[in-house]
């Protein structure tokens, strides 16, 4: 039973940072203009941006009374362990969380604000993840010079840069060029587009890197493979003129291999 709860706030998790994804990729971040009614009553109207952003509370408070007991078993049964710690910390990140949202929407999505929301988010979905694998181990360790480690933490930072590039509005600034921003004139926008580019790159190359290892050589194989549908779907995104099914699959696959990487990262 510990368990189920425990990787039901795991599937939640990931569930409401996909679904915040779409929420953002339909432009309804703000559907619901205060907080934390929506236009000043419990229920949504009937208008697509409102119901969407409504939805995305009503799954993250789901999320967040799972988290809450998660907590509960991990302190009452792991107490004194790094385990225990973890969901000490998971319950205070997701508190954050519910903080910072609401800023974010009566402030009016300031850039600092939003980068913050998605630091945090990205944070309690890893700590779930660790909660989940050390059940069986409650001092799980994680090996940091390990190719697994070093992917996650590129795809980290991958998924940050990704949210920096949608609050700056600089999805399109590259215009369709896929690779280097060929032809685009230098600016703050491009600089955050071709950053973005360049860390998806550097993480299929180490991924490849890992393929050739002795200790993860399988783990680095299925990692580049997401890797590779993730570069595709971005690619389709540009294409598509940021279609919300296809940035939304670009996001879901690269949560995926963070989390497979994060996972094979542990001992």
């Amino acid at each position: 039973m510990k368990k189920y709860v425990v990787f039901l706030t795991v599937i939640l998790t990931y569930l409401l940072l996909v679904f915040g994804s779409s929420v953002a990729a339909y432009g309804a971040c703000l559907g619901c203009p205060d907080w934390p009614l929506c236009f000043g009553s419990f229920l949504p109207p009937e208008q697509l941006g409102a119901q969407l952003e409504y939805t995305h509370r009503v799954l993250a408070a789901l999320t967040a009374f799972s988290i809450f007991g998660t907590t509960f078993i991990t302190v009452k049964d792991f107490k004194g362990t790094l385990i225990s710690k973890a969901g000490i910390l998971l319950t205070l990140f997701v508190l954050a969380q519910i903080i910072i949202g609401g800023i974010t929407v009566i402030l009016k999505m300031p850039f600092w604000v939003s980068m913050s929301h998605a630091f945090f988010g990205i944070s309690t979905y890893v700590l779930a993840l660790y909660i989940i694998r050390g059940l069986g181990t409650p001092n799980i360790s994680i090996r940091f010079k390990s190719f697994p480690f070093l992917i996650f933490s590129l795809i980290f930072v991958q998924v940050l840069l990704g949210t920096a590039v949608r609050k700056a509005n600089a999805g399109f600034a590259c215009g369709q060029d896929i690779f280097l921003c060929l032809g685009s004139n230098l600016s703050a926008d491009v600089l955050l587009q071709l950053s973005h580019r360049i860390f998806g790159f550097l993480i299929l190359l180490l991924s490849i890197a890992g393929t050739f290892s002795k200790t993860d050589r399988k783990v680095c194989l299925w990692i580049t493979i997401l890797v590779i549908l993730t570069i595709i779907f971005g690619m389709l995104s540009v294409y598509s003129l940021l279609s919300p099914t296809m940035v939304s699959l670009h996001y879901a696959i690269t949560l995926l291999a963070l989390t497979l990487s994060f996972l094979a990262s542990l001992r």
